[in-house]
């Protein structure tokens, strides 16, 4: 556990922080060279994510707070973020909704662009939750198993269970994005129709992270229709979604894997 890199005088660099911000750099590169095969301009994948940062975090921070009201003393708490505090699908949720606008107004299908940034979203998964791992958070129940990890007594997790072992949830977390990330990389080595390839990260995200949650611990308000929480409420969602998509997607003609300029406007504002 090393939430702290570095301090740079008054100023600590944070494990989490670094690796959210490599996570959308190296992501944002991957987007941005897997694009011109389906006809979208680099430029416009850049333009796109500056939308989704700002929407991820938005989204990331509305979501936490709603179930976290007794952590928000003053109005100020809310916008914290240095403090910690972010649900990752609350910003998953924002950044497809305001990157559904931004294409709209761009005259971009979504689904096309959905499929050049799948690969993407499971590298974030896969680095962000090194990130927590490092940082202490996002940990799992105690458990006497052989996979079990042992942080600080003096962090809030060996507080928590009195230096008990915990399911290490995060590095879980990071190898289901590893996976992903390799798997969709090897599907999209064939020409497919679009919104398969991002029917199939909904799949795999949904059901990893569905069986995962089962491992994780979360605070009591996190619960909601018995034992499910409201991140495996979402899964479900994800992959009844997905399953549409990849119905929908065998009714396809062709296979695409990519399209002409004329078909996927890349400039136009």
């Amino acid at each position: 556990m090393h939430p702290t890199i570095v301090q740079i005088g008054p100023f600590p660099l944070h494990a989490y922080g670094v690796l959210l911000a490599v996570s959308f750099f190296l992501g944002i590169l991957l987007a941005s060279r897997r694009a011109p095969a389906r006809g979208i301009a680099s430029e416009v994948v850049f333009d796109a994510s500056l939308v989704i940062v700002f929407a991820a975090i938005f989204g990331a921070r509305l979501l936490y707070v709603l179930f976290h009201r007794d952590e928000m003393h003053r109005f100020l708490d809310v916008f914290a973020l240095w403090t910690g505090g972010l649900a990752m699908y609350g910003g998953v949720l924002a950044a497809f909704a305001a990157s559904a606008i931004y294409l709209r107004r761009r005259r971009i299908p979504f689904l096309v662009m959905a499929d050049v940034v799948a690969p993407s979203l499971g590298l974030g998964l896969a680095l962000t939750r090194i990130g927590c791992f490092l940082n202490g958070c996002c940990f799992g129940h105690p458990t006497t198993g052989p996979l079990g990890v042992h942080f600080p007594a003096e962090s809030y997790v060996g507080r928590l269970f009195e230096k008990a072992a915990v399911h290490p949830t995060q590095l879980y977390s990071s190898l289901t994005g590893w996976l992903i990330l390799l798997v969709l990389l090897a599907f999209d080595r064939k020409p497919r129709p679009t919104g398969q390839l991002f029917g199939l990260y909904l799949i795999f995200d949904g059901v990893g992270r569905f069986i995962l949650d089962f491992y994780r611990y979360y605070e009591p308000n996190s619960y909601l229709l018995g034992r499910l929480t409201v991140n495996q409420l979402i899964c479900i969602g994800f992959f009844i979604a997905g399953i549409g998509l990849l119905v929908r997607s065998r009714s396809a003609a062709h296979p695409v894997t990519a399209l002409s300029a004329r078909e996927v406007p890349a400039t136009e504002a």
